[in-house]
């Protein structure tokens, strides 16, 4: 296939264009989508993520500028800001219940709240979320909508 050197260039911004829309919603749009769902960690780079009997899956839910969920062993809210710009993100330093769990429970919950909460970037794909810092592999949750 034989294609004019005008055409790549475009090719490119239209490829580049789809994929900033499908990955970084704008802030408004990320909220809103954020908040009409719950979020499950799903994949975390080469870490085990808990769930059923290796422990209770890690679910954030967002509401009204804030997250708060189940870190793994605790109860865990935090402020959150997605923005100003489209990609970026703030996470301040949340609190979280004191209940002892396992210490590979507790050790993965300290790890990733430590995580989350030096996260800079979040990303959108269909129904994965994603948020990076620059301490750790991204955190990447999996949509489950509200009941």
């Amino acid at each position: 296939m034989r294609m004019s050197l005008l055409s790549l260039p475009l090719m490119m911004y239209a490829a580049f264009m789809l994929m900033a829309c499908v990955t970084a919603p704008s802030p408004e749009e990320m909220n809103r989508r954020a908040e009409n769902n719950r979020w499950e960690l799903s994949h975390w780079g080469d870490r085990s993520v808990p769930y059923g009997d290796d422990g209770a899956p890690v679910l954030l839910s967002f509401k009204d500028g804030r997250v708060s969920g189940h870190a793994g062993c605790n109860r865990y809210s935090a402020a959150i800001v997605f923005g100003p710009r489209r990609g970026e993100l703030k996470v301040s330093h949340g609190i979280t219940t004191r209940m002892a769990c396992e210490p590979r429970h507790m050790e993965f919950e300290a790890s990733f709240i430590r995580a989350f909460e030096n996260s800079t970037r979040y990303r959108l794909d269909g129904e994965s979320l994603s948020f990076e810092s620059d301490i750790a592999p991204p955190l990447e949750f999996y949509r489950r909508p509200l009941n």
